[in-house]
């Protein structure tokens, strides 16, 4: 199915009686997009437009099919088999290779909790929070959202949370972007590119593709039990999603480089502002300040729990455990009790720590390389005819994706020589 296809599959689906039905899937598909523009997601593309200007507004965009087309895969074997994705590795290819593939995602995941809650402390601080009670307060939410015993409240939860993000929209405007600038600069290569021009545009690509969000979207879809008929409205939620993720990466690309185009001076010398990316920092005094904190406090939070959750589900699907946000704490003590505790070493971590930003960028360069054997196993999956039938991956279609994941594994491991060099 290619990005075409589902944007005419979303003018059908808001033709057709079934609108109920295709509402009812919203969630996973929104909350993991989302959830996608994360707190380090946002310092990286201020980082970006700071540095090269809306030379990286085209990548921005140049992702979203490569970020639906992965998705996508994830609805489709979570609606036709009812299964997470460290369950279908299992059974398909034994416990092994599952714990292999649990073991990539926990080391990428205590980097992303790591990020998430220094992009939390650099929020609150810009507000005048102190870091401790920051991290203390996020650990609260985080740990209060998943103990209502009911996946829809969680959900309803995380996608108000979500509207947070929207503030970046905002300071886009405060930024006073000067439209002929934009057009003029909308180059993929900037005319002075910089050292590690290739390096941004790798974590460019890391922030909006990440490991986590296969394991969360295929889990939260079976906790939430949809099933093939919902495959229409879930491929509909995807590509709306991968827009709405990518729209806001580019206002915040948008909102650095107008700063940095302006004369004003950076807004405070103060050690929490000088640690943002300077475009970031020139804006964040008085209200846009506000809309910066509000950004990156919200953006962290729902990651952290995404991502916590993504976890929990694949632990426990490896280890045959039960597991979904509808069960009683008792009922599901393993499961819970990986989510609540495996976050707690990064905040930790976070309030020891310096040099937030040059963290938050490694981390998405980190994260394509990463993400090359989760999605191999995802495409070998999909391809799978016993599994899928006839929504199994054609052989044009199964060759893009294996493109797809070789041409990821190749820009990661570039960007990661460019980036530690």
């Amino acid at each position: 199915m290619t990005v075409t296809a589902g944007i005419r599959s979303m003018a059908g689906a808001l033709r057709r009686p079934g609108l109920a039905r295709w509402l009812r899937v919203i969630g996973p598909a929104w909350v993991v997009m989302l959830a996608d523009v994360d707190a380090p997601s946002v310092i990286t593309a201020g980082k970006g437009g700071t540095e090269s200007g809306y030379a990286l507004l085209l990548p921005v965009f140049a992702i979203v099919p490569v970020l639906f087309l992965v998705q996508e895969m994830t609805a489709r074997l979570a609606l036709v088999t009812g299964k997470g994705h460290v369950e279908l590795v299992r059974s398909r290819y034994g416990p092994h290779l599952a714990a292999v593939s649990v073991l990539g995602m926990a080391v990428i995941n205590f980097v992303a909790y790591v990020a998430e809650f220094a992009g939390i402390a650099l929020g609150a601080a810009i507000i005048g929070i102190p870091a401790p009670v920051a991290i203390i307060a996020a650990l609260g939410v985080h740990a209060s959202m998943v103990l209502s015993r009911s996946y829809t409240w969680f959900e309803r939860i995380a996608m108000v949370l979500s509207l947070a993000l929207f503030s970046f929209i905002v300071l886009a405007v405060a930024g006073r972007p000067d439209l002929g600038h934009l057009v003029s600069d909308l180059s993929p290569l900037p005319s002075d590119v910089p050292h590690d021009y290739f390096a941004l545009v790798v974590a460019m690509i890391g922030a909006s593709v990440m490991p986590w969000m296969l394991f969360y979207q295929q889990s939260a879809s079976v906790d939430k039990k949809l099933c093939r008929e919902d495959l229409h409205g879930a491929r509909v939620e995807t590509l709306v999603g991968a827009f709405a993720s990518q729209a806001l990466m580019a206002v915040v690309v948008i909102a650095a480089a107008a700063a940095m185009k302006s004369a004003a001076p950076v807004a405070a010398t103060a050690k929490n502002l000088a640690e943002l990316p300077e475009g970031m920092a020139r804006l964040a005094n008085g209200g846009a300040g506000w809309l910066i904190a509000i950004g990156l406090i919200g953006s962290g939070l729902l990651a952290l729990v995404v991502i916590s959750l993504s976890a929990a589900w694949g632990v426990a699907e490896l280890m045959r455990w039960p597991r979904s946000l509808n069960l009683k704490p008792s009922e599901a003590r393993r499961f819970y009790g990986v989510y609540l505790v495996e976050v707690i070493p990064a905040a930790v971590v976070v309030l020891v720590s310096s040099d937030f930003v040059r963290l938050c960028v490694g981390a998405m360069v980190f994260n394509v390389v990463v993400l090359a054997l989760p999605l191999a196993f995802l495409v070998r999956l999909t391809s799978d005819r016993e599994l899928l039938g006839d929504l199994a991956n054609s052989r044009p279609r199964a060759a893009l994706l294996w493109g797809v994941t070789i041409g990821l594994l190749i820009c990661g491991t570039f960007g990661m020589i460019q980036y530690l060099t």
